[in-house]
């Protein structure tokens, strides 16, 4: 028994191997081509201007995919009704669709003259090429993993204590805030860092939507597409130049920020 065992052990650290290997053998590669420019491209004003935009249209997804996809993820954790399934799906929808498609959807429905984009149009809002349509398409493609994980989380909670608080005489509202949110602490963190996460790496949702966007008087390239000109334009080596300079600020700030937030809720 312990033979097989070991057998059964051995091949699934040997398969897990093969997979780490391949996360982490293409960074450091990418790294060691592109660490000897990376540093200089900081200097470059317009990729700056790139990783801001980047920073603060994640951060804004971020930002609503929480608050919208808390009341989703705990109605779809603790309800039954009709038509639950074609909810389900409606959610999973993002991952399965390729983001080019999703950023001629963001232009057709926002941009222009069909369905919210008429009102937007005659309300003088702008989607493309714009801060506000970055995070339109960045939040589309990002706040699905969001959803799922608070899901997740919730559902994984007994809902005995809400009806032990409910039966004390809590309101539902103050029940969720008081109850449901601090036994959630952990996966809210992560859904936010992992939400956050997806939509800095976002591109081709932004190759239709945000382009060159409209920033402090100048029209920036987001980072990820700065990142996919200088590949068409100038070939893979100074490609992965500001691909290491984009991988150090975003993991950086990835992995400071899950630090702090582990610590918090701890």
């Amino acid at each position: 028994m312990s033979t097989k065992f070991s057998l059964f052990l051995l091949t699934f650290i040997i398969l897990s191997g093969i997979l780490l290997l391949f996360f982490s053998y293409p960074i450091a590669v990418i790294f060691a081509v592109g660490i000897s420019g990376a540093l200089s491209s900081f200097k470059i004003t317009q990729f700056e201007l790139g990783l801001l935009i980047t920073i603060i249209a994640s951060s804004l997804a971020a930002l609503a995919s929480i608050v919208f996809g808390i009341p989703l993820a705990y109605i779809l954790a603790r309800y039954n009704f009709r038509f639950k399934e074609v909810i389900e799906t409606i959610v999973d929808i993002p991952i399965a669709v390729p983001h080019m498609i999703v950023g001629i959807m963001i232009v057709l429905s926002f941009a222009q003259y069909y369905g919210f984009g008429a009102l937007l149009q005659t309300l003088g809002i702008k989607v493309i090429d714009t801060i506000f349509g970055a995070v339109l398409a960045v939040l589309y493609v990002s706040s699905t993993y969001a959803v799922r994980i608070i899901e997740s989380a919730i559902k994984g909670l007994d809902p005995e204590i809400e009806n032990v608080a409910l039966s004390l005489g809590a309101s539902r509202a103050i029940t969720f805030f008081s109850v449901v949110i601090p036994n959630i602490k952990k996966a809210l963190a992560n859904a936010i860092l992992t939400s956050w996460a997806r939509a800095s790496s976002e591109a081709g949702a932004l190759l239709i939507v945000a382009y060159q966007v409209n920033f402090a008087g100048n029209f920036v390239y987001p980072a990820s597409v700065a990142i996919y000109e200088a590949y068409v334009g100038l070939g893979v080596l100074e490609a992965a130049r500001f691909s290491v300079a984009m991988l150090i600020l975003i993991l950086g700030i990835y992995l400071a920020t899950r630090a702090v937030l582990r610590w918090k809720v701890e």
